[in-house]
């Protein structure tokens, strides 16, 4: 097991604030996710990895293992540390502007894994790309703090219920793995942490869904309608209301995904 705060010792590095690096160092933390992630001869990518004591894990059992690290004086740790390993590739740049194509070019087009120990300042941004992605995801692991988690298993009405609940909960069966306290971690955050387990369903989702849940969500306490208009004239935000079978006065906090997935196809339909 790779022991972090030695090696960041070794390499005089220190933990960089910035880009909320809390590095997990519990041994039955790291082989409890790894277990769930079940990558057996399936393609990973894994997001942040720092100085790799996940990445440790996955590359055993991993066919190919893609890190993606944005922080360069980590990814160069990386390199030095599995220089050996033919089924590991370290791309040092931000995940969010890596695109599908350049992943899949990677990873290629069987399904695959996703692995990663999310910092709290850019959760939600990495969540709704991989949400919104066109990856053939079949799974993920995700660690994130407590009051993240939530977003993802929140039900109408809730205050932290949006579209990154509706997604998620649309496109996979949401579960939660474990609880990871602050000294699971080093340095030790203020707060605790949850590993999600995201298991892909069958759903497809249409493609006008994540704009209209943007737009719907845009100013919670303002109507279905009035947030519509932000993309759309106001007779087809209503006719698109209609055909889903909805009122244009109801607030997006109090529908379910059923409900968006019909007005996003009604939006489709009427673009065409």
């Amino acid at each position: 097991m790779l022991n972090s705060k030695d090696l960041l010792t070794e390499m005089g590095l220190c933990p960089n604030k910035a880009l909320g690096q809390n590095f997990l160092v519990d041994a039955s933390a790291l082989s409890r996710i790894a277990e769930i992630a079940d990558c057996h001869g399936m393609p990973v990518l894994e997001i942040g990895p720092g100085l790799g004591a996940l990445t440790n894990e996955l590359v055993q059992d991993a066919s190919r293992l893609l890190a993606v690290e944005i922080d360069r004086r980590m990814a160069d740790a990386l390199m030095l540390q599995f220089q050996t390993q033919p089924n590991l590739k370290i791309v040092c740049r931000d995940f969010l502007k890596y695109s599908d194509e350049e992943i899949a070019a990677e990873l290629g087009s069987s399904q695959i894994v996703v692995a990663a120990n999310l910092p709290y300042y850019i959760t939600s941004p990495i969540c709704a790309r991989l949400l919104e992605s066109r990856l053939p995801i079949h799974r993920m692991v995700l660690m994130m703090q407590d009051e993240a988690a939530e977003r993802f298993t929140a039900k109408p009405k809730a205050k932290n219920y949006g579209p990154l609940s509706i997604l998620a909960q649309y496109l996979y069966d949401v579960s939660v793995v474990s609880k990871l306290s602050p000294a699971s971690y080093y340095p030790a955050p203020d707060v605790n942490s949850t590993v999600l387990l995201f298991e892909r369903n069958t759903n497809i989702m249409p493609k006008a869904m994540p704009k209209i849940l943007r737009s719907a969500f845009a100013m919670r306490r303002k109507t279905l309608l009035n947030n519509m208009l932000g993309i759309m004239p106001k007779q087809t935000s209503l006719s698109a209301i209609e055909c889903a079978g909805l009122e244009p006065t109801v607030r997006a906090e109090a529908l379910n995904a059923d409900d968006f997935v019909r007005l996003a196809m009604a939006v489709e339909h009427i673009a065409d």
